[in-house]
């Protein structure tokens, strides 16, 4: 029992699900001041900072995904991290296929 690991996958995804939130809010009052402002920014910087913003929300995604995986193999102990990333997590990729589809 003393060479057992202790891992933190679970807690590191549930930060990583708590940054992406803060990510798509954050976002959202951009999107809004831009266009509360008349759109009177340069719109190839707007698009190239929502671009930028957009690759780092699915990188943080794909890291919280894959860390919330590892805690499903090495069977962490069930928290409200681990239920909370359980629920958090599909509505995060609903709403990054939902953006996908709609953008095209």
């Amino acid at each position: 029992m003393a060479n057992q690991k202790k891992t933190n996958y679970k807690k590191w995804s549930f930060l990583f699900l708590v940054l992406l939130i803060i990510i798509d809010i954050s976002t959202y009052y951009y999107v809004y001041l831009d266009a509360a402002s008349g759109g009177l920014s340069s719109v190839d910087r707007f698009i190239q900072n929502l671009n930028i913003i957009g690759m780092v929300s699915n990188l943080f995604l794909l890291i919280g995904i894959i860390l919330f995986i590892l805690s499903l193999i090495y069977k962490e102990k069930k928290n409200y991290q681990y239920y909370i990333s359980i629920i958090g997590y599909p509505i995060v990729i609903v709403q990054t296929i939902l953006v996908l589809i709609q953008s095209t």
